[in-house]
């Protein structure tokens, strides 16, 4: 707990205190309806130099009781560099880079991002690469290519968005279980949310997610699909 009250002191900095613009903090909270635990995470973000935009992000999981400090098997903290190439009044080219430092491993990815608007239409396709450590103890991590697409459409006062995901990881890596079983090599992930946007300054938000194989029960050798529902509030400054 002490270093995600550590990550939201250097968002909240990072978004208020620093002359740059495009600033913004997210704060939301996570219920996984299969583990029947919480998880609250809080992101900011600035632009500088026209162009660049960097975020920080950091993450911590509760357990089956929400805000408790008792389960810090989610426990991370993400640093995210990125550059919108405008290439016309449509279509922005955005590479990017992201150090992610969790509880068991850190890991390295590098991506990149084309997004297509017009009007109230908006598309767009990442590539990402995910370049892993050993984990806990020397334990193999393996590396994770992941694709990901959105689609949303802004009607009237709300903002409409899905967003699915395709992650591949040989021998389960990661998605390995505790009794040492491999899960599926890969996975769909399926992100529905709905966000208000009436009001000048914050956004609250509702997601919906579908995460493929991802629970396992202590008592039972099969995965199970995992759904997630977060809810959230954009400030913007």
């Amino acid at each position: 707990m002490k270093s995600f009250k550590m990550t939201l002191a250097a968002a909240l900095v990072a978004a208020v205190a620093l002359p740059a613009s495009a600033n913004y903090v997210d704060v939301r909270g996570a219920y996984n309806t299969e583990a029947k635990t919480y998880e609250s995470r809080v992101r900011a973000g600035m632009g500088f130099a026209e162009d660049w935009e960097i975020h920080l992000e950091g993450t911590q999981g509760h357990g089956d009781k929400a805000f408790s400090q008792n389960n810090h098997t989610v426990a991370a903290f993400e640093t995210e560099l990125n550059y919108n190439y405008v290439i016309n009044d449509n279509v922005t080219l955005t590479p990017g880079f992201v150090y992610w430092n969790g509880t068991d491993h850190s890991e390295y990815r590098p991506y990149l991002k084309a997004t297509y608007a017009t009007g109230n239409f908006y598309t767009a396709a990442r590539y990402r690469y995910q370049a892993a450590t050993n984990g806990k103890n020397g334990a193999n991590v393996n590396n994770t290519n992941q694709v990901d697409a959105w689609v949303g459409y802004n009607v009237a006062d709300f903002n409409l968005e899905y967003n699915p995901a395709y992650i591949a990881q040989n021998d389960g890596g990661a998605y390995t279980s505790s009794e040492g079983t491999d899960r599926a090599d890969s996975k769909w992930e399926h992100t529905f949310q709905v966000k208000y946007t009436g009001f000048d300054t914050w956004a609250p938000y509702l997601d919906y997610q579908i995460l493929d194989r991802t629970y396992r029960n202590s008592q039972s050798d099969e995965n199970k699909v995992e759904n997630r529902v977060r809810v959230g509030v954009t400030f913007n400054f």
